[in-house]
């Protein structure tokens, strides 16, 4: 028991002079003396000799589902020849900190979950809201990191972007997968001022950017990132076709007599159009609205049926999906043209917003089928399944609204380069609050 009770202090048997333990209600308690020590005088360097002792209570809770409080009864030691007093080094914790390094080193720990708010990091280590914050913004701190190899930029939105803009603007390091920086605007303006404040030689060696196709980011791209190819999101391309798909579909529901053969296909089923890898062989159900058995592809065919302008446009979307996936970067640029020319050449109108797409992002959707790293091709996957976790972190918290502090958090959760390092120095990251003119009447 005393080795368990030793552990739980972190101290070995040779420094302790008495230990006890007892338990009050859900709290243990462990008075401590340590043993006595040669002590030269801090200030001077003198000869000191024992002054008394001092019970400094230390917040310790290390047993789950218990409290916890070291008693710990320090030596105060006297200079014989400067007269100043001091105490022993507290193996505990900092000089005026009420928790153990222990405790703060935990809390620290949860920080780096996401799944964990301020409050129940606060709940599980039976302190307050306010200490853990105080600890993130203390002992967190964010060098400006390097730009990397293939640079990935995203945004979030929210309201802890600056005036500017209405979204934060996360950067992601495409090759160690993870962010690197989270900006509060993604306006053209505090983008180039954010990167211009890199060196040229830095910004040189950046060789890949991946976005999506929001054009500032594409002209920030080409302003500082010479060496650069800027690689379009895959998935926001074929999301365009397939919007416009869906345009088609629904303009041509909208024209169909409510209850129709065709109303109903278009509403119930449109499903058997829209996606990709359904079983249209399965057994076949009945089907009220028709009276009688049909499976997935006798309803497809129905579908198909109803407009050769919804065939021709399903025929459309059909085809850049084919070579979205299977294209290389060998044989893309040929691909690319003949597919060109077939959106060139439609009549279907919903479509031409998706041809302008394509002409005026060609180089970049060409540059997105490169493979650079870990045969990946190039696009902004990392980056939007990193903004998911940061919706939901946003979400778990009630709407954060400290953008300092949400910084911190979510790069020392998801960035393995940011660490802590716990001190007695205590800072705080808090937004003063504006002050309110009193109206006058």
């Amino acid at each position: 028991m005393n080795d368990f009770n030793t552990a739980l202090l972190n101290l070995s048997d040779d420094e302790i002079e008495s230990l006890n333990t007892f338990r009050i209600d859900d709290t243990f308690h462990y008075r401590v003396t340590l043993k006595k020590k040669p002590h030269s005088c801090l200030y001077c360097g003198g000869k000191t000799i024992g002054h008394g002792r001092k019970e400094i209570k230390i917040h310790h809770p290390n047993l789950i589902g218990f409290n916890g409080v070291i008693h710990y009864l320090a030596r105060r030691y006297l200079c014989c020849e400067c007269g100043k007093t001091f105490f022993e080094e507290n193996p505990f914790t900092f000089e005026g900190f009420r928790n153990s390094y222990a405790v703060i080193n935990r809390i620290m720990i949860n920080l780096s979950d996401l799944d964990l708010s301020f409050s129940r990091i606060a709940d599980l280590n039976l302190v307050s809201t306010t200490t853990v914050i105080n600890y993130l913004d203390s002992y967190v701190s964010l060098p400006k990191p390097a730009l990397p190899v293939s640079l990935g930029i995203d945004e979030l939105h929210s309201y802890m972007s600056a005036s500017d803009s209405a979204y934060l603007c996360i950067l992601i390091d495409n090759v160690e997968r993870h962010p690197i920086d989270i900006l509060r605007s993604r306006s053209k303006h505090n983008l180039n001022n954010h990167f211009e404040s890199y060196s040229k030689s830095e910004r040189d060696k950046v060789l890949f950017v991946t976005i999506d196709m929001w054009k500032p980011y594409k002209d920030v791209a080409l302003r500082n990132f010479k060496n650069a190819k800027i690689a379009v999101d895959p998935f926001h391309v074929v999301k365009n076709v397939c919007d416009a798909f869906s345009k088609v579909r629904v303009n041509i529901m909208n024209q169909s007599p409510y209850g129709s053969d065709a109303y109903y296909l278009l509403k119930k089923w449109h499903w058997l159009i829209e996606k990709s890898n359904i079983d249209l062989d399965n057994e076949p159900k009945y089907n009220s609205h028709f009276k009688r058995k049909l499976n997935h592809r006798q309803l497809q065919n129905m579908i198909f049926d109803i407009s050769e302008r919804l065939f021709d446009a399903y025929d459309l979307k059909c085809r850049y999906q084919l070579f979205n996936e299977h294209a290389t970067a060998e044989n893309c640029e040929v691909l690319f043209y003949r597919l060109l020319i077939k959106f060139q050449s439609t009549y279907i109108s919903e479509f031409r917003s998706v041809t302008e797409t394509l002409i005026n992002w060609k180089q970049e959707i060409l540059n997105s089928f490169l493979r650079p790293f870990d045969d990946r091709k190039l696009s902004n996957s990392l980056a939007e399944n990193i903004n998911s976790r940061l919706r939901t972190y946003i979400s778990l918290t009630n709407g954060i609204s400290n953008f300092i502090r949400f910084k911190k958090r979510v790069l020392l959760t998801l960035n393995p380069r940011i660490y802590y390092s716990i001190s007695r120095h205590i800072s705080s990251d808090k937004i003063p609050k504006k002050p309110h003119s009193r109206n006058s009447f």
